[in-house]
């Protein structure tokens, strides 16, 4: 006996888990929705507001189209009234102006913003496709439009009835709903849950990248890492050997790339060509291990004087796609 009910618990178990699995599945879901819409809560308050505004000075500043006359006496007409079409997905908002005659005659006249006029498209008969008579009856409870074929004779009638307007109801779930799905608190939770989250995955990727490139990272990590006045120092002792002389540094630019410009002198009678060449290669070979570079706009040459400008890497991804790009 306890052996078949053992038997029997676990058929039990084992229908129930796709159960329990679509459970929590659904509840995880709900909790990321709620959570995704209140981190953009205020990024969509505003965007709406943005959305909102630009249509208020769109509305605003738009001038009507001119000129537009009566088809009865050829008057010029005069906007009674506009209103803003708003356009659905991709179509753009329009303005839609409503002319009236001076002197009431009808059809009123209904252009956009753009010159464009509106035309209202004849009903026809739906078994036909005839034109059709319409005709509107008005009454305290119905308001009806009869369309009648000319040619079949089909008869078709849209009734609505009038109703005075209600107060909306008050939802008696709306507080309970508002504190389950609009709860501030657990709203903060998830923003930080996420935020840990993203910064964990970004963790896990550049864990990832330095496993894939380990000769670059190992090659950064042998650079010799120079401060401003180590690399001056650096600098000096380096031309200390060889033709140039007088080397002075102006004040760093620590903007967002820090950069140094410097000037050096070359006394001997080589000429400007060979004189830039020497000195390039000499600090590009001495800076070649170090964070630092010279930069790609070069040395100057004027009368034996030669500046140039020296940049540093700070950041370890900037060291690596530097090695990357000269390997």
């Amino acid at each position: 006996m306890s052996a078949n009910t053992s038997k029997k618990r676990r058929r039990v178990g084992s229908r129930e888990c796709p159960v329990t699995s679509m459970s929590s599945f659904s509840t995880l879901y709900k909790v990321n929705v709620q959570g995704e819409r209140y981190a953009k809560k205020v990024e969509v308050i505003a965007e709406w507001m943005r959305k909102d505004e630009m249509r208020d000075r769109f509305f605003e500043t738009t001038k009507a189209p001119s000129g537009i006359r009566c088809l009865t006496c050829n008057r010029e007409m005069f906007v009674s009234s506009k209103h803003l079409d708003i356009g659905f997905r991709d179509e753009e908002d329009r303005i839609m102006f409503i002319y009236d005659c001076r002197d009431n005659h009808l059809p009123l006249r209904i252009f956009y913003d753009n010159g464009e006029e509106w035309e209202r498209e004849k009903p026809t008969c739906a078994k036909c496709k005839a034109e059709v008579e319409v005709v509107h009856e008005d009454t305290e409870e119905t308001f009806r439009t009869v369309y009648t074929c000319s040619s079949c004779g089909h008869v078709e009638v849209d009734e609505f009835e009038r109703t005075v307007k209600k107060e909306p109801e008050v939802d008696p779930e709306f507080e309970k709903d508002r504190k389950r799905f609009c709860d501030p608190e657990k709203g903060l939770q998830y923003v930080t849950f996420r935020t840990h989250l993203e910064e964990f995955h970004k963790l896990t990727e550049k864990e990832k990248e330095k496993e894939e490139k380990k000769d670059l990272y190992d090659r950064v990590e042998k650079l010799k890492k120079l401060s401003i006045p180590q690399v001056k120092d650096f600098i000096e002792k380096k031309l200390s050997k060889t033709q140039y002389k007088n080397l002075t540094f102006e004040k760093p630019d620590m903007s967002h790339i820090v950069s140094v410009t410097f000037t050096t002198e070359d006394p001997t009678d080589t000429n400007e060509y060979d004189s830039r060449t020497k000195l390039t290669k000499t600090l590009k070979k001495a800076l070649e291990k170090t964070n630092w570079r010279l930069m790609s706009d070069g040395l100057s040459y004027r009368l034996g004087v030669l500046t140039g400008r020296i940049r540093v890497y700070e950041k370890e991804e900037e060291m690596v796609k530097l090695i990357e790009k000269q390997k």
